[in-house]
C-alpha cells in the first residue's frame, strides 16, 4: 500500500469538483489530475485481492495516460500511450500488476513530472469507493463537495447544450451531446445526488474526510480554502483563488476569478421547471435541510406532472443503456450498493468538515 499523500475530490456530478481541483492545483505542492475514472472501471477497490494480468495492467495504464493527456472525452488510447504504459508496467515488476500500486505509481509520476509532489484526482463518483480508498491508501485525503441538488439538476439539464465540455477547450462531439442529453432525467439526478451525499455523510467523522459546500466555496472562498488547507496540511496561498470559470452550464469561460461568481448559486431558478424543482425537493428534501438548502416553495404541482416524468423514466433508462452501456453498468453498480452507516449532520457554522 502506498504511503504517499494524495487527494481525491468527490461529489455528485456537476457539484464543483473541477472548480475545486483548479483551485488546489494552484498550490505549489498539488498537481491537478483530470478525471481518470480508474476506480470502478479498470478496478473495483472492494476487490482488494484482484491482480491484473500484464495485458490488463498495460491497458489500464494506457487509458489513464490518455485521460490525463486528452481529458475525460478520450475514448481511445494511442500507440504512444500503450508504449509508455508497457515500459511503466514492466519497470514496476510485480507491482505493475497490483491495481492499487499501479494507480499510485502513475499519478505520483505525473506529479513529479509537473514539479509537484501531491497528486489530486477529481472523479466525482469515487465517493462510492471512498471507504475502500482510504484503507488502500493510508495517506489519502478525500474532499467531498456538496452543492444544492437543484443547481446540480440545472447544470445537468443544460450540459448537453454547451459547445465545449472539456477544460482544455475541445469541441463537444455530437455523440457526446447526445449521450449527455440522454443521461439527464430528474429522478436519476436526484437519486445520484442523494446516494453520493449519504455516502459522504457516512464518512463524516473520518479524520481524512472533509465535506464542504459549493456555495461556501464561491461566496466565502478565502475562509473556506483556509479551513480546507489546514485540514489537508497545506500552507494557504492566495493564488488558490485565481481560477477561470470553466465547465459551467451558466457562465462562459473567462479570466481572473470568474470561477468564484456567487451569482451562479441561484441560476437554477431560471432553468428548472416547477415539476423538476418539486421532484428534487421531494426526493432530496431531508438531506437538503441538513445542508441548509431551503425549499423554494414553488407551489403545488399536479400529480400528472409527476406521473409524466415517471413514465418517461423507463424510456430514459433504455436510452442510457443503449447510448452508454459501460457507464450505465458502472453507475448502476454504484447505486445498488447498500447505504452505509448513519447520516450525520455537518458541523454547523464551519465551511469544512
Amino acid at each position: 500500500m502506498s504511503q504517499r499523500k494524495l487527494i481525491f475530490i468527490t461529489g455528485a456530478s456537476r457539484s464543483g469538483t473541477t472548480l475545486l481541483s483548479l483551485m488546489l492545483r494552484n498550490h505549489r505542492d498539488v498537481f491537478g489530475l483530470k478525471e481518470l475514472q480508474y476506480f470502478g472501471e479498470a478496478w473495483d477497490p472492494r476487490d482488494a485481492r484482484r491482480r491484473f494480468t500484464r495485458t490488463e495492467a498495460i491497458a489500464a495504464a494506457a487509458t489513464m495516460l490518455a485521460c490525463q493527456e486528452h481529458g475525460v472525452l478520450a475514448h481511445a488510447t494511442g500507440a504512444e500511450h500503450r508504449r509508455q504504459a508497457t515500459l511503466l508496467v514492466d519497470a514496476l515488476g510485480s507491482g505493475g500488476t497490483d491495481p492499487a500500486d499501479l494507480f499510485a505509481e502513475i499519478v505520483h509520476r505525473a506529479a513529479r513530472a509537473g514539479g509537484k509532489k501531491i497528486p489530486c484526482e477529481q472523479t466525482p463518483r469515487y465517493i462510492f469507493y471512498a471507504r475502500e480508498l482510504l484503507e488502500v491508501y493510508p495517506a489519502a485525503e478525500v474532499v467531498h463537495i456538496v452543492r444544492d441538488p437543484r443547481a446540480v439538476m440545472a447544470s445537468q439539464k443544460m450540459r448537453w447544450q454547451r459547445r465545449r465540455i472539456a477544460a482544455d477547450g475541445r469541441r463537444l462531439p455530437r455523440y457526446e451531446s447526445l449521450r449527455v442529453w440522454v443521461n439527464y432525467h430528474p429522478f436519476t439526478v436526484a437519486r445520484l445526488w442523494t446516494r453520493a451525499t449519504v455516502a459522504a455523510l457516512a464518512l463524516a467523522e473520518h479524520p481524512r474526510v472533509t465535506i464542504l459546500r459549493f456555495e461556501d466555496l464561491v461566496s466565502r472562498p478565502e475562509t473556506t480554502l483556509r479551513g480546507l488547507c489546514e485540514r489537508l496540511g497545506l500552507d494557504y496561498d492566495e493564488r488558490l483563488l485565481d481560477v477561470p470559470q470553466v465547465n459551467s452550464s451558466h457562465l462562459s469561460s473567462g479570466r481572473g476569478r470568474m470561477g468564484l461568481r456567487a451569482d451562479a448559486i441561484d441560476k437554477w431558478r431560471e432553468v428548472l421547471t416547477a415539476t423538476e424543482i418539486s421532484i428534487t425537493e421531494s426526493y432530496c428534501g431531508a438531506l437538503m435541510r441538513r445542508f441548509d438548502y431551503p425549499s423554494a416553495a414553488a407551489g403545488r404541482v399536479g400529480a400528472w406532472s409527476h406521473a409524466r416524468y415517471l413514465l418517461s423514466y423507463l424510456a430514459h433508462l433504455g436510452g442510457v443503456v443503449l447510448v452508454n452501456p459501460s457507464r450505465a453498468y458502472v453507475q448502476g453498480r454504484a447505486l445498488m450498493r447498500p447505504k452505509a452507516g448513519p447520516e450525520r449532520r455537518p458541523v454547523q457554522g464551519s465551511p469544512v468538515k
